[in-house]
């Protein structure tokens, strides 16, 4: 078996003009900071969390738009820890990162009693 015909799979252009995102947003899908990520590069965050019978991150990343609160966010970080450390994916490990620094900046300001809303697109 080529390991070669996989290769794209780890290419981050196979994913730059991906039609089916999921939106990361606090208030407004067009919040200056909000994020737009590969729908299909986060599946691989929400599968991994679905097989390891998590509780937050598998939820997120369909059609249905997803609310979670201070709890369920800094709930959020550890499962995005927890399922990047067991992936050889770089991809994926920026995609977590990117989801942990944009919850990380909410959840460190003590008086931050906001939301952040997951959408699928």
């Amino acid at each position: 078996m080529q390991i070669d015909r996989f290769a794209d799979r780890l290419d981050p252009a196979t994913y730059a003009e991906d039609d089916e995102v999921v939106g990361v947003f606090e208030s407004d899908p067009s919040d200056q900071d909000a994020l737009w990520l590969s729908a299909r590069l986060f599946r691989r965050l929400t599968g991994v969390a679905l097989a390891y019978e998590l509780h937050s991150l598998p939820m997120l990343g369909g059609l249905d738009p997803v609310r979670l609160n201070r709890a369920r966010c800094e709930s959020l970080l550890d499962e995005i820890a927890f399922v990047a450390e067991r992936l050889d994916d770089p991809l994926a490990a920026a995609m977590a990162q990117s989801i942990t620094d944009y919850l990380a900046v909410r959840t460190r300001r003590a008086a931050w009693d906001g939301t952040v809303m997951f959408e699928g697109d």
